[in-house]
């Protein structure tokens, strides 16, 4: 089984929102480069956009990623 550990997550803060305004963010895959994937990110509060980014995820081997982690218990 393959996962995507957490990698760099770039945000550029546009706008203040007030509260009690919902926010979401918006992703799309803009990118594969092998076990790249390049994330495009855009942040609304209902009125406007108030982020933008981008985001990286690498496609691992989660057999070897647990091995190697649960190692550090020995």
């Amino acid at each position: 089984m393959a996962r995507a550990p957490f990698s760099p997550l770039n945000i550029r803060h546009l706008a203040a929102t007030p509260i009690g305004l919902t926010v979401t963010c918006e992703s799309e895959l803009i990118e594969i480069d092998r076990k790249r994937l390049v994330f495009s990110l855009k942040v609304i509060d209902g009125k406007d956009v108030i982020g933008d980014g981008t985001h990286e995820r690498f496609i691992i081997n989660n057999e070897k990623f647990m091995i190697k982690a649960t190692s550090k218990l020995d």
